[in-house]
């Protein structure tokens, strides 16, 4: 084996080209095995006992885009494309991302001898960006002649995923906001004769609606822009006028729920193009994000610059994001409120990055809490 550099997660020594030959002669032994293995409609990979890939069958070679003779000696990771199986020397299953991987933790189990279903979320680059993977992992312990193995079995569920999301915040969300406005309208007849009390009411049903109606918006547009279907409508904008437009948006009793919005004074402003509907998606996302993370009685703050060639957005609150959540919180299936729920972060991140050109980032720290970060370029 090759030294071990530091590692935040897994081992990260891998086998030397010769003790990988002779892995590989060892099932090619065997070639109705392999050949019987090409037969399944699921990626299936042989991992060593290093984690590095000595087989690959065509279900997995497909979903991977890695030409077969690249992949001998790869991790699971680093074969499908991870966006941080090249963060740390020792490659996929090394990073701080990778202690909450599903994908190298049930191979982890299987090298202990126990056989692992997990789920494993990811983003994967591709041609055109970073790309959400959603998949489902088998790994068994699988003795070969003198050779311990890994058997790595994978099934790509993000269609599996979209449908349990849709089902889960979308119709969740209409299904509490429809409940919520029924019952205003309940009230509503019952104070008819109450001018001051019937206005609060109407107000609170016309805030739902609009509530509903943004739902919907929000999660057509998302899957369109998945879909590759997204047309963008770019204008002539201002830093400030976005800031205040989201302000506007934000800055209501309903939504703060006790908490305060603010923007920073120092913020500048700068003239660029962009498309104002998907631009104000993302920033809205960041705000009520922030809103959520944050108390009753605490402060959400907006800024925005010029800067270099482009302009940023930023927003903060007091709230600091733990390890296990800032290391997930671009993942599609990832959120802080629960399985299924949220899918914000992910989001905006995604349409910054793959429609307008921008990158989003975030600090966090427990003095200074939590601050999102989106530039984008002058021109679309």
């Amino acid at each position: 084996m090759s030294e071990d550099p530091d590692t935040f997660h897994a081992p990260s020594a891998r086998c030397s080209s010769e003790q990988l030959a002779g892995q590989i002669a060892a099932l090619d032994r065997d070639r109705a095995f392999s050949e019987l293995l090409h037969c399944v409609p699921d990626g299936v990979l042989i991992l060593n006992d290093t984690r590095q890939i000595i087989y690959a069958n065509r279900a997995a070679l497909a979903l991977g885009g890695v030409p077969h003779e690249r992949v001998i000696g790869l991790r699971p990771g680093e074969f499908l494309g991870c966006s941080h199986s090249g963060d740390c020397e020792g490659g996929c299953g090394t990073t701080r991302f990778c202690r909450y991987c599903g994908g190298v933790n049930a191979i982890l189990q299987a090298r202990q001898g126990r056989a692992t279903v997990e789920e494993c979320h990811i983003l994967v680059a591709r041609p055109r960006g970073e790309e959400a993977l959603d998949l489902r992992v088998w790994a068994t312990p699988m003795a070969f002649g003198p050779h311990a193995f890994i058997f790595y079995a994978f099934l790509d569920i993000g269609d599996e995923k979209r449908r349990f999301i849709l089902e889960r915040i979308f119709l969740h969300d209409i299904g509490n906001t429809t409940t919520a406005m029924k019952g205003f309208l309940a009230l509503l007849a019952a104070t008819a004769e109450q001018p001051a009390q019937r206005d609060l009411y109407l107000h609170r049903v016309d805030f739902l609606s609009d509530q509903i109606l943004e739902e919907i918006h929000a999660h057509r547009m998302l899957m369109a822009a998945e879909a590759g279907d997204l047309v963008l409508d770019p204008k002539p904008l201002t830093t400030l006028g976005v800031l205040r437009d989201v302000m506007d948006a934000y800055d209501r009793p309903a939504m703060l729920n006790g908490r305060k919005l603010a923007m920073a004074p120092a913020s500048g402003d700068g003239a660029f193009a962009s498309d104002p509907a998907l631009l104000g998606r993302v920033l809205g996302n960041m705000v009520k994000n922030a809103i959520e993370a944050s108390a009753p009685g605490e402060s959400v703050t907006l800024s925005c610059a010029r800067e270099g060639g482009g302009v940023s957005f930023a927003v903060a609150n007091p709230t600091y994001m733990p390890e296990n959540i800032r290391l997930q919180v671009f993942n599609r299936s990832f959120s802080t409120k629960g399985a299924g729920r949220g899918l914000g972060t992910y989001s905006m991140k995604f349409l910054s990055e793959r429609y307008l050109g921008g990158r989003v980032g975030f600090t966090t720290s427990e003095t200074e809490g939590t601050v999102f970060t989106a530039r984008y370029p002058l021109h679309l």
